[in-house]
């Protein structure tokens, strides 16, 4: 063997251990950078899967457990993927509040073949351009004309749910509140009928919920996130039948209001176009505003309007009809509570039901209003917040390197004693105005904070207000299951797996 050969097999054995040993290192040295932070032992190429793998509410259990045993920040690993989790108000201050970690965590690329990269999962760019695009579209004044749809939704609530009146085994309110979220939503939204309440076998209604609950069990469930095992699944194959029925739907509405889009502008001249929009507003829809701001395609295209629209009836129906579910549960619980409210109607809006609402009149409503964010901070719709880690952070006295998860813990965050006295009591008057001084601003976080808050957080309020006002001007409502035996899991949003059943009866 000649020198030459001799220098090339050695050049080529060193390129190897450097391709081989190089990102061994890197892995150790990633690895060893977690030593300094708590949390429970993991196995190798496992890590601390086993340990989850029980039922859903089982897994949400011990992430609080887990709280309770390692602190407010600690790690966990689900297979190789490292996750931080967070209960700590600093620490998730220096995430929400950062303008460089605004990246979701990986599990939201699960909603991509739904929602494509619109508001909730894009990033960089595109979500700073998105954001500012979209955010005049919820402004008060807009919302003003959503408030007569979102209270005749109400109402068709109140009258299907008759029915159940002195029914004394009970019902789940969750399916209820669904199908009435999701007409509020698709008539604000789309500004189309969808009639749920009334037919809810329609194939829309029922591919988004089936849909739904698909992604719900990804979310929770380790070995149905990588595609690759997914697609071998039967659920792949509901997943893309329900993505198409949704789409088809979808593209259907936003053609024919496209359409009627143009031809109203045809139809009338720019001197008396402004004074007809007044005249018209309360037909207009979020997917009217978008139209109005993509320029006939120049801004936003065809596609993008949709995943705007998917991603608004996505991200409005669940936490919308949870948080309802919610507050009936918490208010069943506490009779005094819905009496104080309905106190507060009879002497804000006497004629509650029978007069014109406004935001103005709505906001009004204080005690209504604290119940409502106290319900949230028991039972947090969305009950955890997640960030993918590109750019080495510092938090506390820990360096988390790229390649990290956060998941921030929001239910364990709002029953922090650091922050709340007596967490796991219900107590409205925590958010009177003379408390909130007291209250660290990261500490309550229902809508998320910082630049990636909720955009539609003043929306979701009117929404809810208006729902709960009438519910229970009509109804005294009941729980029937302590907390314990409604098997609370965090999903993409907060549910009850054994439902959360109530009786109602009338109120006179």
């Amino acid at each position: 063997m000649d020198s030459s050969t001799l220098i090339l097999i050695c050049i080529a054995v060193a390129l190897i251990a450097v391709a081989i040993i190089g990102p061994l290192i890197r892995r150790r040295v990633f690895i060893a950078s977690f030593r300094s932070i708590a949390g429970p032992p993991s196995l190798p190429i496992f890590g601390n899967a086993l340990q989850l793998n029980g039922s859903p509410s089982d897994f949400f259990r011990l992430l609080l457990e887990w709280h309770s045993k390692f602190g407010d920040t600690y790690q966990l690993w689900i297979g190789l993927r490292p996750f931080i989790a967070m209960a700590d108000a600093d620490h998730i201050q220096q995430i929400l509040n950062s303008p460089t970690h605004i990246d979701k965590n990986l599990e939201y690329n699960l909603l991509l073949p739904f929602i494509g990269t619109g508001l909730v999962t894009s990033s960089g760019s595109k979500w700073h351009s998105r954001r500012k695009l979209l955010t005049p579209t919820f402004h008060f004044t807009i919302l003003e004309e959503f408030i007569p749809l979102i209270e005749k939704q109400s109402k068709i609530l109140v009258k299907v749910l008759k029915k159940e009146v002195n029914n004394v085994n009970g019902f789940d309110i969750k399916p209820y509140a669904k199908l009435a979220a999701l007409d509020t939503i698709g008539n604000t939204a789309m500004g189309c009928e969808i009639n749920s309440q009334e037919n809810s076998q329609l194939e829309y209604v029922k591919a988004l919920d089936e849909l739904t609950a698909i992604m719900q069990k990804r979310f929770i469930t380790p070995w149905l996130k990588p595609n690759l095992l997914f697609n071998l699944t039967s659920l792949s194959k509901r997943q893309k039948a329900c993505i198409d029925v949704i789409h088809t739907f979808t593209r259907k509405v936003i053609k024919e209001r496209k359409e009627n889009y143009k031809l109203f502008n045809k139809q009338i001249s720019d001197a008396n176009k402004n004074e007809i929009h007044h005249g018209k507003k309360h037909n207009r829809a979020l997917l009217d505003l978008l139209l109005e701001v993509s320029e006939d395609g120049k801004v936003l295209s065809d596609e993008d309007i949709q995943e705007e629209v998917d991603t608004f009836m996505f991200a409005g129906v669940d936490t919308s009809s949870v948080t309802f579910s919610w507050i009936m549960y918490v208010l069943g619980k506490h009779p005094h509570a819905q009496d104080r409210i309905v106190e507060e109607l009879n002497e804000k809006i006497p004629n509650f039901g029978h007069t014109k609402l406004s935001v103005q009149s709505l906001s009004s409503l204080d005690y209504l209003e604290r119940t409502i964010k106290e319900v949230l901070r028991l039972y947090p719709s969305v009950p955890f917040i997640g960030r993918q880690i590109y750019q080495p952070l510092t938090i506390g006295d820990h360096t988390i390197l790229p390649g990290t998860s956060i998941f921030i813990n929001v239910f364990a965050l709002h029953r922090n004693e650091k922050h709340f006295e007596n967490p796991d009591t219900f107590d409205p008057d925590r958010f009177l105005k003379e408390n909130k001084n007291d209250l660290h601003p990261y500490a309550f976080i229902p809508f998320s904070a910082g630049m990636r808050n909720c955009i539609g957080q003043k929306f979701a309020m009117i929404v809810i207000k208006i729902a709960v006002a009438t519910m229970i001007k009509s109804y005294r409502v009941k729980s029937l299951d302590p907390e314990d035996k409604l098997g609370i899991v965090g999903e993409i949003v907060l549910n009850a797996l054994n439902g959360i059943n109530v009786t109602i009866e009338e109120r006179t």
